[in-house]
């Protein structure tokens, strides 16, 4: 399962990173950690960038790397 199955306000945690080193550091600093608690807040229509709920604040994702962030249903 990915960010981007999760359903809106489902809790999940991250289980994995994406392969590419430079994206995975990018998600780091934003907070994206392994075993992280995760929450969808919001979907952009026509397919667009993704919110998502973590450490008190929201951050969008494009689908493109939600896709590559594996998640556990905590």
């Amino acid at each position: 399962m990915t960010l981007v199955d999760v359903a809106k306000n489902q809790v999940v945690k991250i289980s994995a990173l994406p392969l590419d080193e430079t994206l995975s550091a990018l998600l780091l600093e934003q907070g994206f950690c392994l075993r992280t608690e995760v929450a969808l807040a919001h979907k952009a229509p026509f397919n667009g960038p993704l919110a998502y709920r973590l450490h008190n604040t929201k951050i969008s994702l494009q689908r493109s790397v939600a896709e590559q962030i594996k998640v556990s249903v905590s």
